[in-house]
């Protein structure tokens, strides 16, 4: 596996952390249900680009 692969990889790992984060905030009370939609609809483009990529 190349260097470029692996930076690949880390960057994919990342954003899936971020997406699952985004996703746990929405069990927030304290957040408002704007919010917590925008987040969810972020996440979840979030998830289509690492599987797109993951894919290759």
């Amino acid at each position: 596996m190349s260097n470029a692969d692996d930076v690949k990889d880390e960057l994919l790992e990342h954003l899936e952390s971020v997406a699952n984060f985004m996703r746990g905030m929405g069990f927030d009370p304290r957040i408002p249900n704007d919010v917590k939609q925008a987040l969810i609809n972020r996440s979840s483009q979030i998830d289509e680009l690492v599987e797109k990529h993951l894919e290759h």
